[in-house]
């Protein structure tokens, strides 16, 4: 009867964790949007300067990585701008460059973060939105 009960009342109370473990689990990735979305002319044909919008989602390796994105967001709008600036209306419009010039982002924005804050939280730099003219 006893065991009866203590399976009973184990089975009835909820499943909880102490702080610690809470707090132990891995967090999964979180995703910042960078708003508003980033405007910019790159080099088109000759003097002819091309037109392209982009909207980014940058996946962050942990939640606490958020503080470190947002206080920086200035110096990563900025790079990102320069490197979509830089490019050729072939590299614009081709779709594997396009793969590429989302990696080459990443990279440049851990670049920086690193040397501002000695952390690479950018696991992937998406394009949600990608419009040429």
């Amino acid at each position: 009867m006893f065991r009866l009960l203590a399976l009973c009342l184990l089975l009835a109370a909820p499943g909880t964790l102490s702080a610690q473990e809470e707090t132990a689990a891995p967090a999964g990735p979180i995703y910042y949007t960078m708003t508003p979305d980033i405007i910019t002319n790159y080099q088109n044909s000759g003097q002819n300067l091309g037109y392209v919008r982009v909207a980014v989602e940058l996946m962050l390796e942990r939640p606490e990585q958020l503080t470190v994105v947002e206080e920086n967001m200035p110096l990563l709008r900025d790079a990102l701008n320069d490197l979509l600036a830089e490019k050729s209306r072939q590299e614009i419009r081709s779709l594997p460059a396009r793969a590429g010039l989302a990696d080459e982002g990443r990279e440049r924005l851990n670049e920086l973060l690193l040397q501002e804050t000695g952390q690479t939280p950018v696991r992937r730099l998406l394009f949600t939105t990608f419009l040429y003219q």
